[in-house]
């Protein structure tokens, strides 16, 4: 099935927005997949096994890996660091996984996890893996075009702060068979990959092109300041609103780190640009 001796994958965090590019990628080559989640649905994945459940409840993550070669972790929440000490004690407990991969961030680092809980989430989990003496793989992607229909809201684009920073922005289908390939390669193997995508714009300049083409009754981008942004969310008591404040304040300071080098030779470079995706 495969060059390598993984056939078997259990995606855990399967139901979420970037992985089913991911999804997608891994049955072209072949593999077969769990997808495990809370809220899965079986009938949305008719040609591969679902399995529901909590990666924080110990006999749901033991029944999600059994009879599996490889883990998959795409979970985005602030405990990420709690989850990924379960995932890893309990693939010691199986005893069979040969690879744990782990979606990690293109501003991971150890300076970073001083800045937002986050970043050290992720920075901690990539640290956990590479002492856990299973084999692993961590991807650190840049942000996703993807993401940018998030920032569509009631007929209105918005971004929080000025967000200078330009971003070499990542489609999620070049992720998916970028970290597919590296599967099937064990010399990827126990290395950490930046996955940049081919061309760098800010925010405002792909959400712009975003709202041109899929919005295009939008007159314009609205940046809200963080002052006004924090006492709206203070007087609606918005939780969602309180949460991502200070992501967006985070990213307004903070830069891609490292390179693409190794990434680019050992298991290819993305080539979609924002034009492309959106065509």
């Amino acid at each position: 099935m495969t060059s390598t001796t993984i056939n078997k994958i259990c995606i855990l965090g399967a139901s979420g927005l970037i992985a089913q590019e991911t999804i997608k990628a891994f049955a072209l080559e072949g593999f077969s997949l769990r997808l495990f989640s809370r809220n899965i649905a079986a009938s949305n994945y008719p040609m591969h096994e679902t399995l529901r459940g909590d990666v924080f409840n110990d006999s749901d993550l033991a029944a999600a890996i059994d009879g599996c070669d490889a883990i998959h972790i795409t979970l985005s929440q602030l405990d990420e660091y709690s989850a990924v000490q379960r995932i890893v004690r309990t693939a010691k407990d199986n005893g069979n996984i040969k690879l744990i991969s782990f979606v990690s961030g293109a501003t991971v680092c150890y300076e970073n996890s001083k800045l937002l809980p986050f970043i050290a989430a992720k920075y901690r989990s990539e640290q956990h893996l590479k002492q856990s003496d299973i084999p692993y793989l961590i991807l650190r992607p840049t942000w996703f075009m993807e993401s940018l229909s998030i920032m569509v809201q009631n007929g209105k684009a918005n971004v929080m702060g000025k967000q200078p920073n330009k971003l070499r922005w990542l489609a999620a289908k070049d992720f998916g068979s970028l970290l597919a390939h590296a599967y099937k390669k064990p010399e990827t193997y126990n290395q950490e990959f930046n996955i940049y995508g081919p061309e760098a714009l800010t925010i405002n300049e792909a959400l712009s092109e975003y709202v041109k083409v899929k919005h295009p009754q939008i007159p314009k981008i609205n940046n809200a300041p963080f002052g006004m942004l924090k006492v709206i969310a203070f007087l609606t008591q918005n939780q969602k609103l309180k949460a991502f404040i200070p992501i967006f304040e985070y990213f307004e300071k903070a830069r891609e780190v490292g390179d693409s080098f190794t990434s680019d030779i050992l298991i290819g470079k993305p080539v979609t640009t924002l034009k492309m995706w959106l065509n």
